[in-house]
């Protein structure tokens, strides 16, 4: 690959990441959120033919929303069950 393919490779995949990222912010501590996140990134993988940076960049999307979603239980005092 030349390096301006590399590039946009590397676009594609940190824009796919942003997108699902934006799709699924802020975080729901329920059932049916974290199923459909679930659900989108089996999606997002089989579109992007498995590429190995775009499921990585995912999985640390829903790493974090992971954080985040058990911070704002903290915050609010409810009980996280995930």
């Amino acid at each position: 690959m030349t390096p301006i393919e590399y590039a946009k490779m590397h676009q594609k995949a940190f824009r796919t990441a942003f997108d699902f990222l934006t799709n699924h912010f802020p975080p729901a501590n329920t059932e049916e959120y974290w199923n459909k996140v679930a659900l989108d990134s089996g999606n997002v993988s089989a579109e992007c033919g498995e590429d190995p940076l775009t499921v990585q960049l995912v999985s640390g999307v829903i790493n974090y929303l992971d954080r985040e979603c058990k911070a704002r239980s903290d915050d609010s005092g409810e009980t996280v069950d995930n």
